[in-house]
């Protein structure tokens, strides 16, 4: 599950996330003297967490092979998400592609700073897959990184192949937990991308 890191009080998130159509699945919850978390759903079905750090800051390592590089949301509802993370965490969705229908693709913007993207649920998808958050992850060679999953005992869900931003491909571990995989052709920003 894709866990948000919020400078704001966790206690504030939630309280915004019941005002605008989300739910709540787990009340904001002290974890020692690491900080606060809390999962909840967007008004369209998907999960995410939200952590508030106190001595623990979360993952600090970011857009580097085998860290975290980009979080996008699949969502059968693109308006009602995008108006849902504009009122919880002041997100601007910016689409590209065409205006309606499927291959339009959105990034969610914090001012300048592109934190995630969003687009339709995929027609190719089964229907009983709720909307999700999806986790990449840098790897330095995407075909290695699935051949390598695949010979662990994971399966390959999308056979590595070129999009926009470079190449990728989803992966299931052996338990059937789905990530994907990216080699980016740009530049990845230094930065926490998920901080809002």
């Amino acid at each position: 599950m894709v866990h948000l890191h919020q400078r704001r009080h966790a206690d504030e998130v939630a309280q915004k996330i019941a005002e605008n159509g989300g739910q709540v699945a787990l009340a904001p919850m002290k974890i020692g003297e690491y900080g606060t978390m809390a999962v909840f759903s967007d008004p369209t079905g998907a999960f995410f967490g939200v952590w508030q750090p106190g001595t623990h800051q979360g993952a600090e390592i970011h857009n580097q092979p085998g860290a975290v590089c980009w979080y996008e949301l699949i969502t059968t509802d693109v308006d009602a998400a995008g108006k849902f993370y504009s009122a919880v965490f002041g997100w601007v969705a910016q689409r590209h592609g065409p205006p309606e229908g499927p291959g339009g693709y959105s990034e969610l913007k914090l001012g300048e700073q592109t934190v995630a993207g969003m687009m339709a649920k995929p027609p190719m998808m089964p229907a009983e897959v709720p909307a999700f958050w999806g986790v990449y992850f840098a790897v330095a060679d995407v075909d290695a990184a699935a051949a390598k999953a695949a010979e662990l005992g994971g399966k390959v869900l999308v056979e590595p192949k070129d999009i926009p931003p470079g190449r990728f491909s989803v992966i299931a571990d052996p338990t059937g937990a789905a990530f994907n995989v990216l080699t980016s052709s740009r530049s990845l920003p230094d930065e926490d991308s998920s901080s809002a």
